[in-house]
């Protein structure tokens, strides 16, 4: 029997070190088209979110609304700190340059606040979302934690505002279910207005 081999030409080790990561080509690729991926926990390194959108709206400074190219926030995440959430919420709201969710699969927690927080909301076939009052340890001193506890009282009441403000949910129907954690199906998430569309054809996602 004849012997033979399947030659490949494999670059060298010096030479795949010069090649380009292929993650590093998507995460530009995406950048250039404005296009940002919620596929973590939200946590300090998601800041980088509010970097971007930063940045953006002012490269848009003097272009109306309506001009400008949108953001698409890609959300696949299971939610995280409600601070940071607070944080990138409230700088979605302020941004002049439209910003559109995408809830691929979960927005859960923190993530589906986000999710609602955006100009346009769209759900892909099959995700869901999930709301909660969400979790915390608090320790230290006895006047400590009355304080603490006061203040997560205090951002809790903001969270029911918010999402009775980007919702059609009937405030006891809400506050109901917080009490455990609420599962909407895509269909239910827009039937209560926690999104706008549940997306049909692929062009509405990749920006067609």
């Amino acid at each position: 029997m004849s012997d033979f081999s399947l030659y490949v030409d494999v670059p060298e080790p010096i030479a795949n070190l010069q090649l380009p990561d292929p993650a590093l080509v998507t995460y530009y690729k995406n950048l250039s088209e404005r296009t940002l991926w919620l596929d973590t926990d939200v946590d300090e390194f998601c800041l980088e979110l509010s970097r971007l959108i930063l940045k953006w709206n002012k490269e848009d400074a003097g272009i109306s609304s309506a001009e400008r190219q949108p953001i698409r926030l890609l959300i696949c995440s299971n939610g995280g700190d409600l601070d940071i959430n607070n944080s990138i919420i409230s700088l979605i709201q302020l941004s002049k340059t439209p910003i559109y969710s995408y809830n691929m699969g979960y927005a859960c927690s923190s993530a589906c606040y986000i999710a609602m927080s955006c100009h346009k909301r769209y759900a892909m076939p099959g995700s869901y979302y999930l709301l909660h009052r969400g979790a915390g340890q608090i320790s230290g001193t006895y006047d400590q934690i009355i304080a603490a506890v006061e203040e997560y009282r205090r951002k809790i009441e903001e969270l029911v505002d918010f999402v009775l403000k980007h919702s059609v949910m009937d405030k006891n129907v809400l506050i109901e279910n917080l009490n455990s954690d609420w599962f909407l199906s895509a269909e239910e998430a827009l039937a209560l207005g926690v999104c706008d569309s549940i997306v049909t054809d692929i062009d509405e996602v990749v920006g067609s």
